[in-house]
C-alpha cells in the first residue's frame, strides 16, 4: 500500500490517537480554563475525531450509507464519497477550520466581529448532528455517526451557542450571522456531493 493510500484509509485512527491526546492537554492546561468558552471551542475538535471514529471506523460505514442514501442501488460502481474525497473534507474542513476558527476568534482586529467565527465553528459541530440524527429517523435505521452525534456534538454546539447568547458574550446580530453563516457552509457541501451523485446518475 503506497504511503497515500495508508494515510487515507486510517486518518480516523490517527484522529483517535490525536484526540486522546488533545483532551490530555485541554485538562491539564492553563491556556483555556476549563469550562471557558474556548476550552468548550478546542474540545469540539477532539469531541470531532471521536465522531469520525465512529462514522469510519467502528462501527464504521458512513462512505457507504452516504453514498448509498446519494445514488440508491448505483450499478456502476461510482461513489460520490470516495475514501480520498472523506480525507480531504475531514482533514480539510474539520481538522484544520477548526483551529482556524478558533484562532480567528482571538484577533483583536476583528473586535467584536470575532465572535462570529467560533460561532460558525459551533453551528458547524451541533447542525452535522442534526444532519445524523435527522437521517437516523428519515431512514429508521442507524446512521453512522449518530451516537457521538446525539450524545456530544448536539449538546456542545447548541449549549454554547446559547450560553453565548444568555451571557451576553457575542451581540445578537453576529450570533444570528454566524449561525447562518455555519448552516450556509454545511449546506454548500452537500449541494457539491449533490451535483457530484447526479453527475454519476447522468453518466
Amino acid at each position: 500500500m503506497s504511503e497515500k493510500n495508508f494515510w487515507y484509509a486510517n486518518w480516523p485512527r490517527i484522529g483517535i490517537v490525536c484526540a486522546i491526546f488533545i483532551l490530555l492537554m485541554l485538562f491539564v492546561n492553563s491556556y483555556a480554563p476549563i469550562g471557558s468558552f474556548e476550552w468548550f471551542y478546542w474540545f469540539s475538535l477532539p469531541l470531532y475525531m471521536i465522531h469520525q471514529y465512529e462514522e469510519y471506523v467502528y462501527p464504521g460505514g458512513f462512505k457507504e450509507d452516504l453514498n448509498k442514501i446519494l445514488l440508491g442501488e448505483n450499478s456502476s460502481g461510482e461513489e460520490v464519497l470516495t475514501e480520498k474525497r472523506a480525507f480531504f473534507i475531514n482533514i480539510g474542513f474539520i481538522w484544520t477550520l477548526t483551529p482556524v476558527l478558533i484562532i480567528l476568534g482571538k484577533v483583536a482586529i476583528f473586535g467584536e466581529l470575532a465572535i462570529v467565527f467560533p460561532t460558525i465553528l459551533m453551528t458547524l459541530v451541533a447542525f452535522n448532528g442534526f444532519i445524523h440524527l435527522g437521517a437516523t429517523i428519515r431512514f429508521k435505521r442507524y446512521n453512522p455517526g449518530v451516537i457521538v452525534s446525539t450524545f456530544g456534538n448536539i449538546p456542545l454546539g447548541l449549549f454554547v451557542l446559547i450560553a453565548l447568547g444568555v451571557t451576553g458574550t457575542a451581540n445578537p446580530l453576529f450570533l444570528f450571522g454566524g449561525i447562518i453563516i455555519g448552516i450556509i457552509a454545511h449546506m454548500v457541501l452537500f449541494v457539491v456531493l449533490g451535483a457530484r451523485a447526479r453527475k454519476i446518475k447522468n453518466n
